[in-house]
């Protein structure tokens, strides 16, 4: 006849031991998982401080930039040999290499990088209207320099509000003064009334393709 009691010490030896190893396992991973959800709040606390570490050199960069593009669209010029010259040189911006720039938001990032070649549009427009005015007062060329340096103060002026916004950063002070008044009627204003004109002179051409189109079936 079978011993019970030693069965019974045999399965109860075995159910502590399964019990021990559960426990042992639980603890062991739940302690894992605790050092691994710290190790990544303190890997996320380094990119955010990276991040606003970014922001903050940027912005101290687009700010001057700002008011550089406004110097711009105020920039009456003066007569040098009879011809009218500008008084202010159309602004560059160039980023530090050491920025890390995986530390930022993607589209943040885009915005940033895409500046330099804003401005090497803005120019490549402006030179283009050069081929097509002339001395001595380059009436179309001075227009474009405004409208141009207008749209892309408002592009920096815009990416500095939204780094500052994301990043936590003090918005910039322009209760005295408000570059963006400049910089809209440089811009906004002309690119609302060139739409205007664009959409008269298509709506000239259809009606003149419509009288067209009538004489010929009468």
């Amino acid at each position: 006849m079978p011993d019970v009691s030693l069965e019974f010490l045999l399965l109860s030896n075995a159910i502590t031991a399964a019990s021990t190893l559960a426990v042992t396992l639980a603890v062991t991973y739940f302690t894992h998982r605790l050092a691994v959800q710290k190790e990544a709040e303190i890997k996320q606390t380094d990119l955010d401080r990276d991040a606003r570490y970014l922001a903050t050199r940027v912005v101290c960069m687009l700010d001057p930039f700002v008011l550089q593009c406004v110097e711009v669209v105020n920039d009456e010029g003066e007569y040098v040999e009879d011809e009218l010259t500008p008084q202010v040189d159309t602004p560059s911006i160039s980023f530090p290499d050491d920025l890390d720039w995986k530390t930022i938001d993607a589209a943040l990032m885009y915005r940033i990088l895409t500046l330099p070649n804003e401005i090497a549009a803005a120019d490549s427009t402006i030179s283009a209207y050069a081929e097509h005015s002339g001395p001595p007062n380059w009436e179309e060329v001075w227009e474009e320099r405004k409208f141009q340096y207008g749209r892309v103060g408002l592009y920096a002026l815009d990416l500095a509000a939204d780094l500052r916004r994301r990043y936590g950063l003090a918005p910039k002070d322009y209760s005295r003064w408000d570059p963006r008044k400049v910089l809209d009627a440089a811009y906004t204003v002309e690119d609302v009334r060139r739409k205007k004109a664009d959409a008269s002179v298509k709506l000239m051409i259809a009606k003149s393709l419509k009288k067209k189109a009538a004489k010929k079936e009468s």
